[in-house]
């Protein structure tokens, strides 16, 4: 008996179990809502206008430095004297004292080459001394060899007149030979002066020169800051000996700032469309082939709810061009005055906004751009996947295919050559089921009016709520033959 009674248990939980089965999982078939023939879907509209406006072209980008100097010392010596500028973070501006070096040794060499260049000095003013006297007997030289020419002529006239014999005729010649020779040493006496002079005046100039070097080198044991910037990093401290060209510390050139950004292809083209991309084009022909227009930009951060604005323009394109594994455009963005801000506070937010833009600030770039074409505006919403627009038209639907050329969180722009006018009525409602060519209706203007409390206006609700449910529209004939059936 407890056999039978089990086995007959048993069935009758297994049979409960199945008719629960069969009837709670079933797929629960959506209402339709009852229209007559002359209605159709209802459907939510909105207007496509035409855009005759700017747009701006939003890209992601980094803040970067725009160079970074390295600090490095140009002479040799032992560090007397590290001052609190040079420590990292600190922000200092050209001529800040960084670094002393001990001077001692360059001292002694600037003294010693000094009075070089005064014994030098004295001794070009000897050579002067000497040449002035050269010249002085010079002159007399060629006042007695004048002499010596009129008495050996006078001799000469004698000896004609046998008034004077040979003998005295010779004397007055050898006189003359002798003013003459004497004449001529002295000629010879200023020129090697005159030598001596260009020599030791070049000596001069190179001792000159080695104590101009001795000096700089004196004022290189004082190591300043060249640019404005902020201490990256110090390499070395107080009592630290130096050799020539080793680095002591990194500055970050805080005067201008870049942003790091890419565009994509359809972005460059925008760009490369501009109002002075004409210019740009003529220098195609001698200089870089991707040179980009001078386009404005805006570079925004946005900190605490509020966004600090910079003022910019596209630099140049970085590298050799296209990223092989983004496949975008690497460009730079200049900011040429870091510290020009302005605030846009619209979103409410703190009153604190950063001075200055600062390297590693995640931040937004605008470029604003025009369009050489007209535009059409609409809802964001009304694109469907695969570029496709449901028009309303003539209480009929009608699929276009469109080319968005710039889309928001609310809008998008496309051609007005692709099958879409101004005025034109796009659905941005989801629908089942879509057919070319089926009778639309836009909500509140069907034939039958239904209030809020009636069945009709019930069942169009529970059909709009279904269909938002739904994964994926059906784009193709045979889906909507599926959804209609």
């Amino acid at each position: 008996m407890n056999i039978v009674r089990d086995t007959i248990i048993g069935i009758l939980i297994l049979a409960v179990g199945g008719g629960g089965l069969y009837f709670l999982g079933r797929k629960p078939e959506a209402p339709r809502a009852e229209t007559t023939a002359s209605d159709g879907a209802p459907v939510v509209t909105a207007e496509v206008r035409e855009w005759d406006r700017p747009f701006q072209l939003e890209l992601d980008g980094e803040a970067v430095t725009y160079r970074v100097v390295s600090v490095r010392a140009e002479v040799a010596g032992r560090i007397i004297r590290k001052t609190a500028a040079a420590r990292g973070g600190s922000y200092v501006s050209p001529e800040d004292l960084l670094f002393e070096l001990d001077p001692t040794d360059y001292q002694l060499e600037v003294e010693r080459l000094s009075a070089q260049l005064n014994q030098t000095d004295a001794d070009l003013a000897s050579v002067d001394v000497d040449r002035a006297n050269a010249e002085k007997m010079l002159e007399l030289a060629k006042r007695e060899v004048a002499l010596e020419e009129r008495h050996l002529q006078r001799t000469q006239r004698l000896r004609q007149r046998d008034s004077a014999n040979q003998a005295e005729l010779e004397q007055a010649e050898m006189r003359k030979l002798k003013a003459e020779n004497s004449q001529q040493t002295l000629v010879n006496q200023i020129a090697s002066l005159e030598q001596q002079k260009k020599s030791r005046t070049a000596a001069r100039n190179l001792v000159a020169a080695q104590l101009k070097k001795a000096e700089k080198d004196l004022q290189r044991c004082r190591i300043v800051s060249r640019i404005e910037g902020r201490i990256v990093e110090d390499e070395v401290e107080e009592g630290d000996y130096l050799k020539p060209g080793e680095v002591l510390a990194h500055i970050s050139d805080g005067s201008q700032m870049e942003v790091k950004t890419k565009l994509r292809a359809e972005e460059l083209a925008w760009v490369w469309q501009q109002h002075e991309v004409q210019q740009s084009l003529e220098a195609l022909s001698t200089g870089d082939p991707l040179t980009l227009p001078d386009v404005k930009c805006e570079v925004g951060f946005l900190f605490q709810g509020q966004e600090t604005i910079w003022d910019g323009h596209l630099s140049r394109i970085e590298g050799t061009g296209l990223d092989r594994s983004t496949r975008t455009f690497p460009c730079r963005v200049l900011i040429e005055d870091p510290r020009k801000t302005r605030v846009n506070d619209s979103n409410g937010g703190t009153a604190v906004s950063p001075p200055t833009l600062l390297s590693g600030m995640f931040v937004t770039v605008r470029i604003t751009v025009e369009s050489p074409t007209p535009l059409l505006e609409l809802p964001l919403e009304a694109v469907r996947p695969g570029g496709k627009v449901w028009v309303m038209r003539n209480g009929k639907l009608t699929v276009k295919d469109v080319a968005t050329v710039h889309n928001d969180d609310q809008m998008a722009l496309v051609q007005s050559h692709t099958g879409l006018q101004k005025g034109d009525r796009v659905i941005i409602s989801p629908m089942a089921a879509v057919i070319e060519g089926m009778k639309v209706t836009e909500q509140g203007e069907s034939t039958e009016t239904a209030t809020a409390d009636s069945p009709t206006a019930t069942q169009d609700s529970t059909q709009q709520n279904t269909a938002e449910k739904a994964e994926t529209p059906a784009d193709t004939p045979a889906d909507n033959s599926k959804g209609q059936s």
